[in-house]
């Protein structure tokens, strides 16, 4: 479309030129209205990738159909459901227009059927789908005929089993997961894989179901579950939303499994409601399994408002999360405001909190300042903690300048292995 009005655009101020220079440039206007035609038919004697019926991208001679899009009217019609699925497949991935490929391409969903779907990925494999495409046909493939589509995936050198698995277990869940109880020999190490997807369909399909299947899977030890349960959670926000999705995750029974679903459903609702995301979260404060959801919440409350988010962390019981939110609020905060973090770390009576806040704000700030950071990170208690914090600094410091990180290492008191440690960063 852009280059026909571009075509046209050009022809119409040439003619425009030429009727203004009059009778002294009187052979221009036949002389460009014969390129012009030259320049047609050149374009429409090019090799036919496309449908006949996409050759010309002039709107004006493609009367809009009644039973097209308003974008068909405007940039070609598309090859309807039921119509040559092959000119569907050619529409969808060769049309010059990116439209009108989207809307071949779901067409081509629409006209997939158990008996045209392996022709169909032939044309897209000699044509060179996009990832998206690839991802998208083996979903419907999987859906609209699990078996058939998974015996192609399981002997073919593309990367197409996990979508395939994916829409079976969307649509035939009791399916797919049978199969994962009957996997051939020479696929049992694909097990891991095959289950994330499963997973991830059934999220499309039954929350319930997912979620029961990943509580089993931890029931039995499967130490990939609470990677799986953080699946089920984003499927779960995304259809019901953060507070909804606040509710499910709190009912599950109290352990890890809770604390992976907790902590994903936390990422998306302190960025909606986060005052709300802090009151849910205090329900868990004493609990273990909190300890990423508390950080979470006040590490990116802390990205909009530090002061408060620092303020609900300290009011928190004692906890490892309490400790990891501060590190991580103070290594936000002191990006925006060094000044304001720092004079909030002055006020902070010593504490194994103040010692997590100084970490997370030397950590950061040790980009900036690596000297101001490695005085700050001097003023930790805890020992370890100390010492890793000045490591970090050190390491900084080190890269932006190396004689005086030496001079700094010499009287640091850092351990050996620390030292060597600041010694191997690679100056940038």
């Amino acid at each position: 479309m852009k280059t026909a009005i571009l075509r046209h655009g050009f022809w119409a101020g040439a003619v425009i030129i030429a009727f203004t220079l009059g009778s002294r440039r009187s052979g221009v206007a036949s002389s460009l209205g014969t390129a012009r035609e030259a320049v047609i038919q050149a374009e429409v004697a090019k090799p036919a990738l496309t449908p006949p019926g996409l050759l010309s991208r002039n709107k004006s001679s493609r009367p809009h159909s009644p039973d097209g899009s308003a974008l068909e009217g405007l940039f070609g019609r598309v090859v309807p459901v039921g119509g040559d699925v092959s000119a569907l497949v050619q529409q969808a991935l060769r049309d010059p227009n990116p439209i009108t490929r989207r809307l071949a391409f779901s067409r081509l969903l629409e006209s997939l059927t158990p008996t045209n779907a392996a022709a169909v990925r032939e044309q897209l494999v000699a044509l060179g789908a996009d990832p998206d495409q690839w991802r998208d046909f083996h979903y419907s493939w999987g859906a609209l005929d699990g078996k058939a589509a998974f015996a192609s995936a399981a002997n073919s050198p593309e990367a197409d089993l996990a979508a395939t698995m994916t829409g079976w277990a969307a649509a035939n869940p009791s399916e797919a997961l049978a199969l994962l109880d009957n996997l051939p020999a020479e696929m049992l190490g694909q097990r891991d894989e095959l289950v994330a997807s499963v997973v991830s369909g059934l999220s499309h399909h039954d929350l319930a179901t997912a979620t029961d299947f990943v509580v089993g899977l931890g029931q039995q030890g499967n130490a990939k579950a609470g990677e799986l349960m953080e699946t089920v959670s984003a499927a779960t926000v995304s259809q019901l939303g953060p507070e909804a999705a606040s509710r499910w995750a709190g009912s599950l029974a109290d352990g890890p499994l809770k604390g992976s679903a907790m902590a994903k459903v936390a990422e998306a609702f302190v960025k909606q409601d986060p005052v709300a995301a802090a009151r849910w979260t205090e329900g868990f404060a004493d609990k273990e399994y909190a300890s990423r959801t508390i950080e979470r919440v006040g590490a990116q409350w802390a990205v909009s408002d530090p002061l408060a988010a620092v303020g609900w962390l300290e009011s928190l019981p004692a906890s490892s999360g309490q400790k990891q939110g501060l590190s991580g609020a103070f290594g936000d905060w002191e990006d925006r405001d060094p000044v304001a973090a720092g004079d909030y770390l002055y006020r902070m009576a010593k504490s194994p909190q103040r010692d997590a806040a100084i970490s997370g704000f030397a950590t950061g700030y040790a980009w900036q300042d690596p000297q101001t950071a490695i005085a700050w990170a001097q003023d930790i208690d805890a020992p370890s903690l100390r010492e890793s914090s000045l490591t970090r600094a050190g390491r900084a410091f080190y890269r932006r300048d190396v004689n005086g990180a030496m001079a700094w290492l010499a009287e640091s008191g850092l351990s050996e292995e620390a030292r060597q440690i600041v010694l191997s960063s690679d100056r940038r």
